[in-house]
């Protein structure tokens, strides 16, 4: 019986130990945002936007034909631009980019050796950016102010 009474205690522990060590394998990490932001980012190129404005105003130029490509990871990469109108250099050249908050909210380009923060809302068939150009080297009037380009 104390034979019985024994292989039952150790049935009892060892079905304990097994439901114990089964079960949940921990929560899965919550996706990092960037991650999804960076993929709508770099998915396509973004051609034509749909508005070029400075300070809220039309913008001067021929923007008609301008793109922009994103490429890399939520930890950055690179941007290539075409079409962009003659003396605009100081708006848009090809250079580099990181996110510059944890939200998404937030591009840091840098083209030329300037660093830009750039106000960004990204979702995968839109792109809006607003960004500052404080200082020209071209000769173009009009180049410094809030720029804002939306594409869709």
């Amino acid at each position: 019986m104390k034979r019985l009474s024994n292989l039952l205690a150790a049935l009892v522990f060892a079905s304990l130990v097994i439901f114990m060590s089964c079960g949940g394998g921990g929560d899965d990490p919550a996706p990092d945002p960037l991650d999804e932001i960076s993929a709508d980012l770099t998915v396509t190129g973004w051609a034509t936007p749909t508005t070029v404005q400075t300070d809220g105003g039309t913008a001067d130029g021929d923007w008609s034909g301008f793109t922009i490509n994103f490429t890399g990871t939520k930890d950055g990469g690179t941007y290539t631009v075409s079409g962009v109108p003659t003396g605009f250099s100081d708006v848009w050249a090809n250079g580099s980019w990181t996110f510059g908050n944890a939200t998404g909210s937030v591009i840091t380009k840098v083209q030329g050796g300037v660093s830009t923060d750039m106000t960004a809302s990204i979702s995968d068939n839109s792109l809006s950016l607003e960004f500052q150009v404080t200082e020209s080297t071209a000769r173009t009037s009009g180049i410094t102010g809030e720029w804002t380009f939306v594409f869709n």
